[in-house]
């Protein structure tokens, strides 16, 4: 006697609609995170360098030496991290490496969204550093 098997008609759709919803799901899910991560890293990368070059600058002997020194810094954090910018921008309180006063430095950073070259996303690190109340003054 042989037994004769009835299927149904969606028998082995299951295989078909979990790799249609798994990949339909993952994908954007995956380019999510990858965003999420390069503009995370940019971000870092962009305080990063801002506080490098606001102790650079505020480390040096003249304004001039001090923007130098603060452009340097700025691209060397950037190129360690994989990012890249223009100059930072440098902001005195006062005048410019009085002792007491402040400076702020932004800098800012372009990050490309991976993959579909969707319009790119600007970053902004901000860090703000005393000058030394008892250095001399340039």
């Amino acid at each position: 006697m042989r037994r004769i098997m009835r299927g149904r008609p969606d028998e082995g759709t299951a295989i078909i609609e979990v790799l249609v919803l798994g990949v339909g799901l993952f994908v954007p899910l995956l380019y999510a995170v990858l965003s999420v991560m390069a503009v995370q890293s940019a971000s870092f990368a962009a305080t990063s360098a801002a506080r490098e070059a606001a102790r650079a600058y505020v480390g040096a002997a003249s304004p001039a030496q001090g923007a130098a020194r603060a452009r340097a810094a700025t691209r060397l954090v950037l190129a360690d991290a994989g990012a890249s910018s223009g100059a930072p921008t440098i902001v005195c309180s006062a005048r410019c490496l009085t002792p007491g006063s402040r400076v702020d430095v932004s800098v800012r950073v372009v990050v490309a969204l991976p993959l579909l070259g969707i319009a790119p996303v600007t970053v902004t690190g901000q860090a703000s550093m005393p000058v030394d109340r008892y250095r001399g003054a340039p």
